[in-house]
């Protein structure tokens, strides 16, 4: 395990997915809690290999209409040119932080990579929380905010549109702690503080859009975020609740050397490897 370049990230060369023992996977999990993604160099994996993985660290959502890898979405620019569009995940969010059940981690397996742009951003929202002054912990400690998939109400500039998933009623909403307890670490985190919020509960909603705004403006600082550039058959993990991130809108492919394809894959609860009182402290 070696830290990457960058304020936090960690990555594990020349692992052997479908082989690694849960005490490696466990190391893996450790890591990945602490330093918000992971990024494991394999030499190549299969869809079938990939899933079987993903399962080992959670419940896959279903993404796609594939019959046969209905876990798997794929994330291209082939006759897609998404900085033309603006439409996607380049835009700041925590996946699936709309719904009542939200996302435990995030898997991006890349097959194939542009020589040059195709980055994926992530904010550490949890190291961010633990800079944040005492006064600002107290005052929204147990504030819970409103979130609807959409436009957020503190939107970082440039961010892109969010496409809803098909058929999805966009007057949906739900509502999580904007304070939230890991699920595993139970470390402190700011919680999707924007992508999907859209207020917060008993607060006037000027005043939340300027809360949100605030912590937005603190979280997003340089010093909170880092930038994964792809190699092929990597494999990212990343923790969704100490985490924000966005895609990096590419132009549309015209070749190999500006194409990228890679399969996600979202997650929902724990690790197997993780008995239900143990914990990755």
């Amino acid at each position: 395990m070696e830290a990457l370049k960058g304020n936090f990230g960690a990555e594990v060369l020349d692992t052997d997915v479908p082989r690694l023992g849960d005490a490696a996977l466990k190391q893996i999990l450790t890591s990945l809690y602490n330093q918000r993604f992971v990024v494991l160099r394999t030499p190549g994996l299969t869809k079938t290999q990939f899933v079987g993985f993903a399962r080992r660290v959670g419940d896959p959502i279903r993404l796609s209409g594939d019959p046969d890898f209905p876990e798997i979405a794929n994330i291209t620019n082939i006759g897609t040119d998404t900085k033309e569009r603006r439409l996607g995940a380049a835009h700041w969010h925590t996946d699936q932080s709309f719904r009542t059940q939200v996302s435990s981690v995030t898997m991006l397996y890349s097959v194939q990579v542009p020589k040059q742009g195709g980055e994926t951003k992530f904010c550490d929202m949890a190291t961010a929380y633990a800079a944040l002054p005492e006064s600002t912990k107290r005052r929204i400690e147990d504030l819970t905010v409103i979130h609807r998939h959409g436009v957020s109400v503190a939107a970082r500039p440039g961010d892109h549109v969010p496409i809803p998933p098909k058929g999805w009623d966009q007057s949906t909403t739900v509502t999580h702690p904007l304070v939230r307890h890991h699920p595993i670490t139970g470390q402190k985190t700011l919680y999707a503080i924007t992508g999907t919020s859209q207020g917060i509960v008993g607060m006037a909603q000027a005043a939340a859009e300027s809360l949100l705004n605030e912590l937005c403006d603190h979280a997003f600082q340089d010093r909170f975020v880092a930038r994964h550039g792809y190699r092929a058959h990597d494999l990212i993990m990343w923790d969704n609740p100490t985490t924000m991130h966005s895609a990096t809108p590419m132009p549309a492919a015209t070749g190999p050397d500006d194409t990228r394809l890679l399969h996600r894959i979202s997650l929902r609860g724990t690790p197997s490897v993780f008995a239900r009182k143990e914990t990755a402290a």
